[in-house]
């Protein structure tokens, strides 16, 4: 353009008027001078109208799109980069900028034009200047010309931009709306037709207005812009009097005289884009400092945001020195008093500066990624409390409740910057000399931000192993209240980027605390019964600071626990208490100062050893070439574990020779012979228990013993006690004071459910087998108890000088002698385990004592308990030996007595005969009467080679006697009564040797046979419950025949003396008794009872019933009825005999009305005898299966209790003659004759010759029986 043309300019909003001069050097009015007088100037103004309205939507936020929309030219736009320009009402619209980069930004755009007014030539031309001297003065380049009016108005749109929301989509989004404003109607006052999801869209909009408009109130939402955008054409008045201008044109004064001050050149637009982007970039960086500062570490580390706010105020101070230079220089380059190189020098020295773009965007950049990292560092550590302030953490360190804190630290933050400093000293010279003095290297830096804590690759990862380590020990130490975690900013240039401070009851400890690592995975170096060695690996991390070491082991079961254990040993450590034979797993955790580490990774399952390691092996007998050693059981071993074995191993015992192999010998019991020994040297020997599958226990303590020289001809033997009975006080309970005390021993029941007997056990079971049972059996009174307590005593090796007494039953002190100490069948087993005098586990089976002075009926009744205990799956499935406890002095056995023995010996098979044993008590010299009571009974036993009973003699009565203090005044009596007293111990505790010897020699009996003879029995017993009643039916009704005959036989007779005559006659009557709750099963046809106490289910069919047979047949009613015959009822139906007088014709009439035809006299006299007869011979057969049914039992009972057929039927006649019950002389003749018809059968079974009148009988008894 050339200087001597008119110029167009953006008036923006600037007070111009036609008329008025204009510098275009510094882009200002002159105010207050003209070229011509007002009155000159209104009259010959030419007006014309330029009506148009146009809008535009603006998208972009630059200077250039906002100048471009103004209308603003380059030269212009420089004065306002430079600040020479004032703006006001829409132009405004060039000051608004976004204040942040999450903000997205349209603007609408809206313009109008009313008229164009401008001078004539009677204003310019020549000659027609007023005021010709105001061209000479210099203070002005233009006049004012031409004006264009109207208005123009910007709503700008902003929207928060979210972090989850993309900013190009909202930015399109809020375009799209934008665009609608223009063509939007508008129905009503105000009511906008906008979808609800528009409506929501539109309320995240804030608006500002710029305009040249005068507004009641400014537009801030989206519909207020509407309704303002809306009137906005009414606003200028109806002939556009409101009208401002808004574009102006200048007249150069030089072409209306040549002495006029001019324009000599405006400035290049390529400058004014540089210094454009120059200020664009400075107003970007203080936009990025502020979203920076709102930051959420800006606001947890005041540091960020200091140094922020000092980077923002450096620049701000940089953009007015650079501003104040173009306000300078702008106007001197277009005046001509400078060149454009100034400018460019200018804007160089910037471009060079360290306010140069690319740093301060490095800068930013080194700040976000600094925020960056912190922000990461605080999300993994996100639980952990952040302090703010030293004083903040002041008062967590000083706090009371915490004995230590431990504050993960960053050391950098506070560091002043290399680059600030640069700026601040730039500023400073900057004030002093010119731009182009300042020399600035820009490689510096850059290599300063190289150097950077958080862009170095080594201090980023030991920063994050810090973080991690402060994690882990956060982790281990959750739930400490005297602990504290906290996360602050402490500077130290000393130190890396990181760091963690422990402060001890408010005291630092050191700036450098090295926290452990998790440790290594246990080593299981060796495993015992009850123990585990382990060797501890120490951390990779923190070492220096582990003051020890904390075990943790769990068992396998799911619901277990982990249990804690410390140790202040560094390397080895043996974790005890354990289960023997159960699974653990092991862990560990470093321990420092403030807390522990994070347990280690979990050992695999190991298995402790199966048992202890038994007793060390002690001489029994030492030869020349061989030695013989015993030991203990072990004494303790784990669930379902058994010992089955033992390893014996040996070699010389040489201290030079470490590693010589050990000889092994395996056995079966708790003694070994080592045989082929060299004389005259020591061998080291142990013993170690073999479990089967389970494993072997570790060998037992070694034991150094020396073989004898070969002149030695005597062995050299050793009793060895073991372990002493004192032991086994700590597992007894003191139950009398004395001298000796009593104590009971602690027994554990064995079964929880409730049985008619009762289980204890003592100690816990070690080996596999080996167990011997006695059943122990007598008359009240005999001492079984006690003599049971002398037995446990010297099990557990009570000898007579000790202070105490062992019980294992405890008696009843409130019953008397007459009745039996023990209730219920009682069995105690007794588990062999060290301090035992005998080689193997015991079972003692106290049962309760018989012929007390409840009757025969309570002997019945323990008769029964013996027999559900035996049969019991959880009873007995061996005996070793069956014991009568006996007293001495007995001459012979009363009837009483010869009942309890049978009744016992009738439970057992033949073959326990060589298991009975008699064990005599209340011994008090060498005759014992009660043997030959016994050999006399014939009672089934072992015997001796005397042909006595197998017996073993005591006086238990020597076990609780206590010693009284001596005095003068005492008797002989007593004085030789105390003397024997040890003498009667060692005699009954000798005996009792004896005994368990014989024991452990006596073959065990397998309890089947005994169980098939009590299945025997109960089949028998039920069978004659099942007769009972049909025999005694079957009798009746042979009475009630007979005298039928009788009266039919002798009716003649009896009619000539009374024509209604009445005889007496027994009835079999069937009586029905209510049950309170079992149910009966009942035949309808027999008027029978089949099964009592039938527990079948009511939904189930009556043909599942135990009495039905697999036809549906019911195998027990007299006729083998039908099941369908059959009732379940709360009835028992039973037989009852009763005498009712009938006459003749009334027992005829019935016997024909059962028959269903009329007969003669004769003729019943013929059915009678048939009937009787087949009643009779039922009979016969129904005694004959009785019969058959003791007869099995001679087979494998050993005592059967046998009955022939006559003998039973005897028993019935004697029933008879006890109960008296009516028609009992009837039946008792009947069973005579049965009873001399039986007789006579046998003798023919025996094929014995019959007398004369039993072949008559016979005869006669063949021609009876109907063909």
């Amino acid at each position: 353009m050339s200087d001597l043309e008119t110029i167009e300019l953006a008036v923006l909003g600037r007070p111009f008027q036609l008329g008025m001069l204009y510098d275009c050097r510094r882009d200002v009015l002159i105010p207050g001078i003209t070229l011509w007088d007002s009155e000159m100037l209104q009259k010959h103004i030419d007006i014309c109208k330029q009506q148009n309205t146009e809008f535009k939507i603006i998208s972009s936020d630059s200077s250039e799109a906002k100048s471009e929309a103004l209308n603003v030219s380059a030269s212009l736009e420089a004065s306002f980069l430079g600040g020479l320009v004032s703006v006001k009402g829409s132009a405004e619209f060039l000051h608004d900028k976004k204040i942040s980069k999450r903000q997205s930004r349209v603007s609408l755009q809206y313009r109008t034009t009313t008229r164009f007014e401008q001078l004539t030539m009677d204003h310019l031309g020549p000659g027609n200047v007023k005021y010709c001297n105001v061209l000479q003065e210099g203070s002005a380049t233009h006049v004012v010309t031409a004006l264009l009016y109207g208005a123009q108005a910007f709503f700008v749109f902003d929207q928060e931009v979210s972090s989850g929301e993309n900013h190009q989509d909202i930015h399109g989004n809020l375009q799209a709306t934008i665009k609608k404003i223009p063509l939007m109607s508008i129905e009503g006052k105000g009511n906008l037709k906008m979808s609800e999801e528009e409506q929501r869209e539109t309320n995240k909009f804030n608006c500002t207005f710029h305009g040249d408009f005068a507004l009641e109130n400014n537009p801030v939402t989206f519909e207020d812009a509407i309704k303002v955008y809306a009137g906005l054409p009414h606003l200028l008045g109806n002939n556009g009097e409101h009208a401002v201008p808004m574009t102006v044109w200048l007249y150069p004064l030089k072409n209306l005289d040549s002495a006029a001050a001019q324009l000599v050149r405006q400035i290049s637009v390529s400058l004014v884009r540089r210094a454009q982007r120059i200020l664009d970039g400075l107003d970007n960086t203080d936009v990025q400092c502020q979203d920076m500062v709102k930051e959420d570490m800006a606001i947890k580390f005041p540091e960020f945001k200091a140094k922020l706010n000092k980077f923002r105020d450096l620049c701000s101070e940089y953009k007015l020195v650079f501003q104040k230079g173009l306000c300078k220089v702008l106007p001197n380059i277009r005046g001509g008093g400078m060149e454009e190189e100034e400018l460019i020098k200018m804007l160089n020295s910037k471009e060079r500066s360290p306010f140069q773009n690319d740093l301060m965007i490095t800068y930013l950049d080194d700040r976000e990624r600094e925020m960056n990292v912190v922000s990461s560092y605080l999300d993994i550590m996100k639980e952990v409390q952040v302090v703010y302030s030293s004083s903040e953490l002041d008062g967590l360190v000083l706090d009371k409740a915490n004995d230590y804190v431990v504050c993960f630290a960053l050391s950098y933050l506070k560091e002043k910057e290399e680059y600030v400093v640069v700026l601040e000293n730039y500023l400073l010279e900057d004030s002093k000399s010119d731009f182009s003095l300042i020399p600035y290297n820009p490689k510096t830096a850059r290599k300063s931000v190289a150097e950077k804590w958080f862009h170095s690759g080594e201090v980023t990862s030991l920063t994050r192993q810090t973080v991690n380590l402060f994690l882990d020990f956060k982790e281990s130490n959750e739930g400490r209240k005297n602990l504290a975690f906290c996360i602050a900013s402490i500077p130290n240039k000393l130190l890396t980027a990181s760091s963690i401070h422990v402060y001890e009851r408010g005291t630092l400890l050191t700036p450098q605390f090295e926290l452990p690592s998790k440790p290594g995975v246990p080593t299981i170096k060796s495993l015992g019964h009850d123990c585990v060695h382990l060797q501890v690996n120490p951390p990779n991390l923190g070492v220096t600071s582990v003051e020890s070491y904390q075990v943790l082991y769990q068992a396998e079961q799911a619901d277990s626990e982990w249990i804690e254990v410390r140790s202040d040993a560094t390397k080895q450590v043996t974790i005890i208490h354990l289960d023997s034979y159960k699974k653990y797993r092991f862990s560990c955790k470093a321990v420092c100062r403030p807390g522990v580490s994070l347990s280690s990774d979990w050992t695999e399952y190991v298995r402790t050893r199966p048992c202890s390691p038994p007793g060390s092996p002690t001489e029994k007998r030492i030869e020349s070439e061989s030695i013989r050693v015993n030991w203990d059981i072990p004494t303790i071993v784990g669930d379902d574990v058994e010992v089955i074995g033992y390893v014996v191993e040996y070699r010389k015992s040489v201290k030079a020779i470490d590693n010589q192999m050990w000889h092994t010998i395996k056995t079966t019991t708790r003694e070994s012979t080592l045989e082929g020994l060299e004389a005259d040297t020591a061998y080291s020997i142990r013993v170690s228990a073999n479990c089967g599958e389970t494993g072997n226990s570790l060998p037992s303590p070694e034991t150094v013993l020396t073989t004898l020289r070969v002149s030695d001809t005597q062995p050299k033997t050793s009793k060895s006690t073991g372990a002493k009975s004192e032991e086994f006080l700590k597992i007894s309970q003191k139950v009398e004071n004395g001298n000796p005390s009593i104590h009971w021993l602690n027994l554990e029941k064995k079964f929880g459910v409730k049985e008619s007997f009762d289980q204890y056990t003592f100690g816990r079971k070690v080996e596999q087998g080996n167990n011997k049972v006695i059943l122990l059996l007598g008359a009240t009174g005999a001492g079984k108890t006690t003599l049971v307590n002398v037995m446990i005593n010297y099990i557990l090796g009570v000898k007579w000088e000790d202070y105490y007494r062992f019980k294992l039953i405890h008696e009843v002190t409130n019953k008397s002698q007459a009745e039996s100490q023990t209730v219920v069948v009682t069995s105690y087993e007794l588990y062999n385990q060290p301090g035992f005098q005998i080689p193997y586990s015991l079972t003692i089976i106290d049962t309760p004592g018989f012929g007390d002075t409840r009757g025969i009926a309570q002997d019945k009744m323990l008769t029964q308990m013996m027999k559900n205990f035996l049969c019991h799956p959880l009873g007995i499935d061996h005996i070793d030996a069956v014991c009568f406890v006996v007293q001495a002095s007995l001459v012979r056995l009363s009837p009483s007595q010869r009942y309890i023995f049978d009744s016992i010996l009738s439970i057992f098979g033949k073959d326990v005969a060589e298991n009975i044993l008699m064990l005599v008590t209340f011994v008090d010299g060498k005759h014992i009467p009660v043997l030959e009571a016994i050999k006399a009974a014939n009672l089934p036993c072992k015997k001796n080679k005397k042909g006595l009973p197998t017996h073993f003699k005591f006086n238990s009565s020597i076990l609780f006697l206590k010693e009284t203090e001596s005095s003068s005044e005492e008797d002989d009596t007593d004085d030789d009564h105390k003397a024997q007293s040890p003498e009667q111990w060692r005699s009954t505790f000798k005996e009792i040797k004896k005994f368990f010897q014989e024991l452990e020699s006596i073959e065990s009996k397998d309890l089947t046979l005994t169980k098939n003879v009590l299945k025997e029995r109960e089949l028998l017993e039920k069978t004659m419950t099942r007769l009972t009643p049909q025999i005694t039916a079957g009798l009746s009704k042979l009475s009630e025949i007979k005298c039928f005959k009788q009266c039919l036989e002798n009716e003649d007779e009896n009619m000539k003396q009374n024509k209604h005559f009445e005889t007496e006659v027994n009835v079999l009557q069937v009586k029905r008794s209510k049950l309170s709750q079992d149910f009966a099963t009942n035949c309808k046809i027999c008027n029978f009872t089949c099964h009592t106490c039938c527990f079948l289910p009511n939904e189930d069919d009556i043909k599942s019933c135990a009495v039905m047979d697999d036809d549906g047949n019911c195998t027990i009613c007299p006729e083998k009825c039908s099941s369908n015959d059959h009732d379940r009822e709360k009835v028992l139906l039973t037989y009852e005999t009763k005498t009712e007088k009938k006459t003749i014709q009334e027992l005829k009439d019935n016997f024909m009305k059962a028959w269903g035809k009329s007969m003669e006299t004769k003729d019943m006299l013929d059915k009678l005898e048939v009937e009787f007869h087949m009643i009779e011979d039922a009979l016969m057969n129904l005694i004959k299966q009785s019969s058959d049914c003791l007869k099995r039992l001679n087979d494998v009972a050993l005592k059967p209790s046998s009955l022939s057929t006559v003998e039973y039927i005897e028993i019935l006649i004697l029933t008879e003659e006890d109960e008296h019950k009516p028609g009992f002389e009837d039946r008792i003749v009947g069973l005579k004759k049965m009873k001399a018809e039986s007789e006579i059968l046998d003798k023919i079974a025996k094929r014995e010759a019959l007398l004369p009148n039993e072949r008559e009988f016979m005869k006669d008894r063949v021609q009876e029986v109907p063909t």
